[in-house]
């Protein structure tokens, strides 16, 4: 959980938070929304097409009044504003492990979702009639799955030369009590290129001798404040839109 998303992703999520507790109270409970938009495979291939029909065979974890609840993938679908050239996309719901990690990190979570979207829209309509049509014992056979991922490459990959391969990121943030919101967005124009980005990050700051971090595991978000900004000042690089806004 230490790349772009899931990883960056959930120290935006931290920081959106601590910026809203910094202007009201801190055990105010937070509601936070996750949307991701990756177009056609990030320049990832075979290996982000395989993922995502494994995912759509198992349940998306949420955070609904204080609880974890499991939902069905591929539904609950939003209209997110990525801003930029990304616009207006519709997100749905897709497992992913930054619900699990805040959730066990941040106090006082009311609720928590996690968003996906891809491009073309063809790419949307064909998982959601996979993950209708198709058995869940054939979706979640990894060997099978990575096949066909494969076999599609030569498709994928035309694809991918059309719809280019951004990835957008936007975390919205809100005090239950007070109603004030958060809501930070990360663009980069290649996935391949902000996941490494990302993952270095992390890498870097575990050896950074001035580092505060202490010796064991941790979720992303529990890292202390001035390794998460070091983080996130390595992922902005090359962001092409980086907001962080707030209202009332």
């Amino acid at each position: 959980a230490a790349g772009i998303w899931p990883g960056a992703s959930a120290l935006m999520a931290a920081q959106a938070v601590d910026e809203l507790r910094k202007l009201g109270s801190s055990d105010d409970s937070v509601d936070i929304t996750m949307s991701f938009f990756t177009a056609g495979t990030g320049n990832a291939g075979a290996t982000i097409v395989s993922a995502t029909f494994l995912l759509l065979c198992q349940k998306a974890l949420t955070i609904a009044a204080g609880n974890e609840v499991e939902k069905e993938p591929w539904t609950d679908d939003m209209d997110v504003d990525f801003r930029g050239s990304q616009g207006v996309k519709t997100v749905r719901l897709l497992d992913n492990p930054d619900v699990f990690t805040l959730y066990r990190s941040i106090p006082h979570i009311n609720s928590l979702s996690s968003r996906f979207a891809t491009a073309p829209g063809v790419w949307n309509q064909l998982f959601g009639a996979m993950k209708t049509l198709i058995p869940k014992d054939i979706l979640s056979n990894t060997d099978l799955m990575q096949g066909l991922s494969i076999f599609s490459l030569p498709i994928i990959r035309a694809v991918d030369k059309i719809v280019g391969a951004t990835n957008a990121m936007r975390i919205d943030a809100s005090c239950v009590k007070s109603g004030r919101k958060c809501t930070f967005i990360v663009t980069h124009d290649d996935l391949e290129q902000c996941v490494g980005l990302a993952t270095a990050a992390f890498i870097l700051e575990i050896m950074n001798s001035s580092s505060s971090i202490e010796p064991g595991v941790y979720y992303p978000a529990e890292l202390p404040l001035t390794s998460r900004n070091r983080i996130l000042e390595q992922v902005k690089k090359d962001a092409i839109v980086w907001e962080l806004d707030f209202s009332d």
